[in-house]
């Protein structure tokens, strides 16, 4: 270490006093920062929960057995009579005037396929989803129960073309127990289906006809419900499938124009089938009521194709990219033969696309999540699902 003389400190000018002065105390501060640096980052390390232990805390229930869910819903079909029950004979196609609230208890089996919703009360539990019960509430008991849950989380499903009541709340079960969905789930079920006989089943042009009617109607009552479910002060994560955009984005868009903004958590939409042109034109709307919009869409989906022809417009589940939305193709985890099969319109409740939704309710940024990768600068959309 290099030292001074006290003859050599009396034969140098002023400012080099100042210099060395200035250069010591620059050290000590150096050293001074950098321990209190090293000191925070040790401090924060420590007491940062491991992401593990977040998720663990998050997820109590493993959802590994056999159990019974309870499905809360809301219903603007007109009651058919049996009010015990939530199977096909509880409620109908029209549009009522009062919505109907209330629980349903679905069996869910551990042993189902993911995806699949087969139903039979007369066999194994463990293999066969089944119905064991419903509860009728008025709009503010419906309200208190999902309030009162131990979970800050509520998911809103809401189905799509030519879905029954029975099969709403059966998917809404399902998607709850794969998804290990810590929070209460809520189906919104509006009139869609179609009388279960042959000629229903033949007339699939009526039926579609007949459901795009009733969607349109349901937009205000939608809007009320949404009102209602954002005020419990809860984070709420609403996903959509096919025609249920019909009822689903019109509301968003018109609480958006009233003022009502980031009352949602994150916005799944699946096949959209709504006009591609008039999504562009609600987009900005629609981004200001969600943190997060992510969109599944297909190009293969011949639902979507058959719905562009008979509405004369490109649909939006049919890959195009929009600002500020997460666009992902699913048509590669689709794996027809022949042209028949694979997951085809309803892909919405398969493991696939469940294994990223659940990415998703987690928070996790679409570039960091399991099996996506970026698409190309000319596709449609802007991620791909990976097979």
């Amino acid at each position: 270490m290099k030292t001074f003389k006290s003859n050599q400190f009396k034969s140098m000018p002023k400012n080099s006093f100042l210099e060395i002065n200035s250069f010591v105390l620059q050290k000590r501060m150096s050293t001074f920062i950098l321990v209190l640096w090293a000191f925070s980052l040790t401090f924060i390390i420590s007491c940062a929960p491991k992401i593990g232990e977040q998720i663990n805390k998050r997820l109590v229930d493993p959802f590994d057995e056999t159990k019974n869910i309870n499905v809360h819903f809301v219903t603007t079909r007109r009651e058919m009579g049996a009010k015990d029950r939530c199977d096909g004979n509880s409620f109908g196609f029209i549009t009522d005037i009062n919505p109907h609230f209330g629980i349903c208890i679905v069996n869910v089996p551990a042993k189902h396929i993911i995806g699949d919703i087969a139903m039979d009360n007369e066999q194994d539990k463990n293999s066969f989803f089944q119905f064991n019960g419903r509860v009728n509430t008025d709009d503010k008991e419906f309200l208190s129960k999902i309030k009162s849950s131990a979970s800050e989380e509520v998911l809103v499903f809401v189905h799509g073309f030519n879905v029954n009541f029975d099969e709403a709340v059966l998917r809404a079960g399902q998607i709850k127990y794969d998804l290990k969905f810590p929070g209460e789930v809520v189906v919104y079920s509006w009139p869609a289906g179609a009388d279960a006989g042959l000629l229903g089943q033949v007339m699939v042009k009526s039926t579609y006809d007949l459901n795009f009617t009733e969607a349109k109607i349901n937009r205000e009552p939608f809007t009320n419900f949404l009102k209602s479910i954002s005020s419990i002060g809860k984070k709420i994560h609403l996903v959509v499938h096919s025609m249920g955009h019909q009822v689903v984005l019109p509301s968003l868009a018109s609480l958006s124009k009233s003022g009502k903004q980031q009352f949602l958590s994150e916005l799944i939409l699946n096949a959209p089938d709504f006009d591609k042109n008039e999504f562009d034109r609600i987009l900005s709307d629609l981004s200001k009521t969600a943190e997060r919009i992510t969109l599944y869409c297909s190009p293969g989906d011949n639902a979507l194709v058959a719905s562009q022809k008979v509405n004369g417009a490109p649909r939006a589940g049919m890959c195009f990219k929009y600002s500020g939305v997460d666009v992902i193709n699913v048509n590669e985890v689709d794996d027809p033969v022949l042209g028949v099969g694979g997951l085809g319109h309803g892909y919405y409740s398969s493991r696939p696309i469940l294994t990223d939704i659940y990415q998703v309710l987690l928070g996790v940024s679409v570039e960091k999540r399991l099996f996506i990768r970026k698409s190309g600068p000319k596709n449609g959309e802007n991620f791909v699902l990976r097979k």
